[in-house]
């Protein structure tokens, strides 16, 4: 399940063997389409879909270990990584992504490096019962293999256990607007 999530986000810290701590970067990928272990816990009716997030998946594994060798493998898509040294996780304009302000959209329709503002609702710090409602100024600087189509949007929370554990926690929709200038009327 692990191995499965650093795919997922696309970089890690990890703590190997001799205690030694390595960081890792995202270096490629196979073309397979990305499939959502998560949407197919959903669509098996094992998760409701209101229920969607990194900790119900979790739990339903920890529940059903035996289950990871059925769902892991329909995801057909590997990601390759790169030793990055330490260095911050960075998005698709090489520069490092900045929490609770990148977002990873589709770069084949959004514009990367674009300014947008957000509405949604986050869990704003640990211990929070439920999502507030946020406004705010994001840069579309992130990357994300899952993140296809329109109408899909991707925060980047941060780095940590904490970060990991609040970005596992939205499964909300939200607005996104751009601000992008107008050309001049000829």
């Amino acid at each position: 399940m692990e191995a499965y999530l650093v795919q997922v986000q696309g970089s890690a810290r990890l703590q190997l063997t001799d205690g030694s701590v390595m960081s890792i970067g995202y270096a490629g990928r196979t073309d397979y389409p990305y499939v959502s272990i998560g949407r197919e816990l959903v669509n098996a009716g094992k998760i409701a879909e209101s229920d969607l997030t990194l900790a119900a998946v979790r739990t339903y594994f920890r529940q059903y270990p035996a289950e990871l060798d059925r769902y892991l493998p329909r995801n057909n898509r590997f990601v390759f990584f790169k030793e990055t040294t330490g260095s911050p996780a960075t998005g698709s304009l090489r520069v490092p992504v900045t929490a609770g302000r990148s977002i990873a959209t589709d770069k084949s329709l959004m514009p990367p490096g674009a300014l947008a503002l957000i509405h949604t609702q986050l869990l704003e710090s640990q211990g929070e019962d439920s999502p507030l409602p946020v406004s705010r100024y994001v840069l579309d600087q992130d990357t994300g293999g899952a993140i296809r189509g329109a109408g899909r949007v991707d925060l980047f929370i941060g780095t940590g256990t904490a970060a990991g554990e609040q970005a596992g926690q939205i499964n909300h929709t939200g607005q996104l607007y751009y601000l992008l200038l107008k050309s001049p009327s000829s």
